[in-house]
């Protein structure tokens, strides 16, 4: 039996689908009703099912079931050691055997720790630094105005986070130096400011999206009645 489809046939049933979700997830603004469960769950089903595909055909086939069938010894104790892992970490579903899954838990405990620290240094911290280790003494006017503001957003954002107390008042309650407490007023001003252009940006980045979305179904509708 021949299921194929023509062009006209998939864009109808594209658009079809698209303003079925559409609608179904902007339903949700009038509250939760069984429409928007139904998208929600498809989407998860859809999600869970492409994610499951590619570990098979990415990760299992190429990096466990093909090293194991090659006949390579080298490669086959390689590959045996994951497997191991991954047996032992499925033993902890059973209380009984649950401590043997304590070697392949610290194993991802470790890796992990280690993949974010090195990530976090090595693309965040060591970057930053180099992006606000700018000169004040620089060759032209606007660079000294722009390399100012880094600069001092960088310094006193730091300080808005240190506590730095003189002692306590007579009144008995603690108190900053009044440097610091004017450094750190400036650094939260910087803060504000950069989640509200942050905020800003997801709000807009939002408006877009659902602007494309409702010039796509537009696009489509109009098709549909030529």
């Amino acid at each position: 039996m021949d299921i194929t489809l023509s062009p006209d046939q998939v864009n109808l049933l594209t658009g079809i689908l698209s303003f079925f979700f559409t609608v179904a997830l902007l339903s949700y603004l009038i509250g939760d009703n069984p429409l928007y469960r139904l998208a929600l769950h498809i989407f998860i089903g859809v999600s869970v099912g492409y994610a499951t595909l590619i570990v098979i055909y990415q990760v299992l086939q190429p990096r466990l079931i093909t090293p194991l069938k090659s006949g390579d010894f080298t490669i086959v104790t390689l590959t045996s050691v994951p497997l191991m892992l991954f047996l032992f970490l499925v033993m902890k579903i059973n209380p009984r055997t649950a401590a043997l899954g304590n070697s392949s838990v610290a194993y991802l405990i470790g890796v992990g720790t280690a993949v974010a620290v090195g990530g976090a240094i090595t693309g965040t911290l060591l970057p930053q630094i180099r992006s606000t280790w700018v000169s004040l003494m620089p060759n032209t006017s606007p660079a000294f105005v722009n390399n100012g503001v880094i600069a001092l957003g960088t310094v006193t954002t730091l300080l808005a986070f240190q506590y730095w107390l003189r002692g306590r008042t007579s009144g008995g309650e603690v108190k900053r130096v009044a440097i610091l407490r004017f450094l750190s007023t400036t650094g939260q001003i910087f803060v504000v400011i950069t989640l509200g252009v942050v905020y800003g940006g997801i709000i807009l980045s939002g408006i877009a999206i659902f602007s494309q979305r409702l010039m796509t179904l537009y696009d489509w509708a109009v098709a549909l009645m030529q």
